[in-house]
């Protein structure tokens, strides 16, 4: 599913790579949990990994494809299509309803719009009387599940989410990951999680770890 092989990304100004992941592999279907300080690269690795970066030394390997080749209109299809992205500033359209954020997801991808696969996410979510409701009407929990919605619309083979405890308390950050890693088994799709929090190890137990460090190596 994931293959990342002598992967190095340097920040405008840097001298050194802040980003340096000389090894790491993903099957179908298992997980994993990036871990690692702010300023360690972890936001940048899942945006390389979705596409939405293009590695600057190195290679990632997603189902097959890899990212350095593809242009960056193909890219946004194919991330529309393969990737679910969850990012930690979640990005939803103030102008838009639940659902239509969520239907977002098809236009980017090249898709048809399909409002019945959006409600049915509301549902499963327990959104279900919340599809007309604008995001200033919505609770920061109530949003994010909006914002998985998205992600999930597609049916991704991969899903990433970039910090989704920040802020929450104990029972919120267990009720968090839960949701994401069942989400992502009724897909049959990875999930890797981007964290400095301590408490998401201990809730994804069977994730793979990948540690980064703040001078950007990687174990």
């Amino acid at each position: 599913m994931l293959q990342i092989a002598k992967l190095t990304h340097r920040y405008p100004g840097a001298h050194i790579p802040q980003l340096n992941v000389p090894a790491f592999s993903l099957a179908r279907g298992e997980h994993a949990i990036v871990i690692g300080p702010s300023g360690s690269g972890k936001s940048t690795l899942l945006h390389l990994i979705a596409a939405i970066l293009t590695p600057q030394n190195g290679d990632i390997r997603v189902a097959d494809t890899s990212i350095a080749t593809l242009a960056p209109r193909a890219a946004d299809q194919w991330r529309g299509r393969h990737i679910g992205f969850l990012p930690q500033k979640l990005a939803l359209i103030p102008s838009l309803n639940a659902r239509d954020n969520i239907l977002l997801a098809a236009y980017a991808s090249g898709q048809a719009s399909d409002s019945a696969r959006a409600d049915a996410l509301l549902s499963a979510l327990g959104l279900a009387d919340k599809a007309t409701a604008k995001p200033h009407q919505l609770s920061q929990g109530q949003k994010q599940r909006v914002a998985l919605a998205r992600a999930m619309f597609n049916r991704p083979q991969l899903l990433l989410a970039d910090e989704p405890t920040a802020n929450l308390d104990d029972a919120s950050c267990r009720s968090a990951i839960a949701l994401l890693l069942a989400q992502a088994n009724e897909l049959g799709a990875s999930l890797i999680l981007s964290t400095h929090d301590a408490r998401v190890v201990e809730a994804l137990p069977q994730g793979k770890l990948l540690r980064l460090h703040a001078a950007g190596a990687a174990s």
